[in-house]
């Protein structure tokens, strides 16, 4: 595949990489994912204030996710085609009406159309925020450095919450918090740079040599991973533990995500992925059975290491994702694979807590994540034996 000079010359000379435009890049990123960060939390706000079924809970994260999904499908038709900067603009507007909708009608499915708008302009904006990223001539430090907002500002929404104003830790502040955020990242969507860094688009697609499974299992383990981290404070609630100590501690399990993957570069070459992803495997289920009898040091503990595990897996799931995928370009349906689990792990989580309880709510987990990793394993052994394969 033959670069022309003029693509050679803007990854020498990248316009992308100055401090603009990685702010903006954030910026896109925790308007993103701000909703799914703080989902336990919202979630019960919205089961109290508006007197919902777990069902019915399961189903507001569900609507979301499957409106996220919807968009992240054809992602890679839109991509190429839109103007980012004023698709980024369009995407905050989105939400931000949305949100107003939901504040000022407080009803069920109000809420629920609210959610489904939100999820739209939630994809678009994480979607561009990697794409702009990937732009960079550093890729790396853009990935890494784009992390951290994106867990450090709902942790500390969270914690402030919690805190410091339990008292107004309701529906209405926790959207409003929300609506800040995004009314902040529009003063730095700016950032975003009108042109595109030229790449060539004569990539063909393959989804049936790997890829597809290895984004199956990626589905998989994340049905399970979202289904736990909605139901989080109603887990926390059944124990005893109020909402407030929940909220900072759902707050710890922020923090613990987003370190989670930076163990990964230091994992020794020698270990392959098998060793690091099975142990992260072992300790993203272990943590599951000291929530079948929750105590708060025991949701502590919860909290501190399966989302830093979990995280730490999906690392590995998207190296084998990129190894299957020959043309490159298939490694953005990571996003989409992870909105179906996303549909679907809210509501079997609930429908499972409705109907047989707890338990039978975190077998679903444990066993979504087994499932997933024995996929990855599987794909990961049969394209370099695990042993110099790895692609961080």
């Amino acid at each position: 595949m033959a670069l022309d000079n003029s693509m050679i010359d803007n990854s020498l000379d990248n316009p992308r990489d100055n401090n603009a435009v990685l702010i903006a890049a954030c910026g896109n990123g925790v308007s993103g994912v701000i909703i799914f960060a703080l989902l336990p939390i919202l979630l019960a706000v919205c089961a109290d204030d508006l007197q919902l079924s777990d069902t019915q809970t399961g189903f507001l994260a569900s609507t979301y996710f499957a409106s996220y999904a919807l968009v992240t499908a054809i992602s890679i038709f839109w991509i190429v085609k839109i103007e980012w900067r004023e698709a980024s603009y369009a995407a905050i507007g989105v939400m931000v009406v949305a949100i107003i909708f939901m504040i000022i009608s407080k009803t069920y499915h109000a809420t629920l159309i609210g959610f489904f708008f939100c999820g739209i302009g939630a994809s678009i904006l994480h979607t561009l925020g990697y794409g702009i990223v990937s732009e960079m001539k550093d890729t790396d430090r853009g990935f890494a450095l784009k992390l951290i907002p994106e867990q450090l500002v709902p942790a500390a929404i969270l914690l402030l919450l919690s805190a410091y104003f339990a008292e107004l830790l309701n529906f209405n502040t926790l959207f409003s918090c929300i609506l800040g955020v995004l009314i902040i990242h529009a003063f730095i969507v700016s950032g975003i740079p009108k042109e595109r860094v030229a790449k060539p688009d004569n990539a063909k697609f393959n989804i049936l040599n790997g890829t597809g499974l290895a984004l199956l299992a990626l589905c998989i383990s994340f049905a399970g991973f979202a289904g736990l981290w909605a139901f989080l404070e109603r887990i926390a609630n059944n124990s005893g533990i109020n909402i407030d100590l929940a909220g900072q501690l759902i707050s710890i399990g922020l923090i613990s995500a987003g370190i989670g993957p930076l163990a990964v570069p230091f994992v020794p070459p020698q270990l392959g992925r098998s060793k690091p992803l099975i142990f992260s495997t072992i300790m993203a289920i272990l943590p599951l059975i000291m929530l079948s009898d929750t105590t708060p040091l025991k949701y502590t503990l919860a909290m501190i290491f399966l989302p830093a595990a979990w995280f730490m897996g999906n690392a590995y799931f998207c190296s084998v994702v990129s190894d299957k995928d020959d043309t490159g370009r298939m490694i953005g349906l990571i996003p989409f694979a992870l909105s179906c689990g996303a549909i679907i792990g809210p509501s079997v989580f609930g429908w499972l807590i409705d109907n047989y309880g707890f338990s039978s709510a975190y077998w679903f987990c444990a066993l979504s994540f087994g499932t997933g990793a024995t996929i990855i394993l599987f794909l990961n052994r049969s394209t370099h034996g695990d042993s110099n394969g790895r692609n961080t």
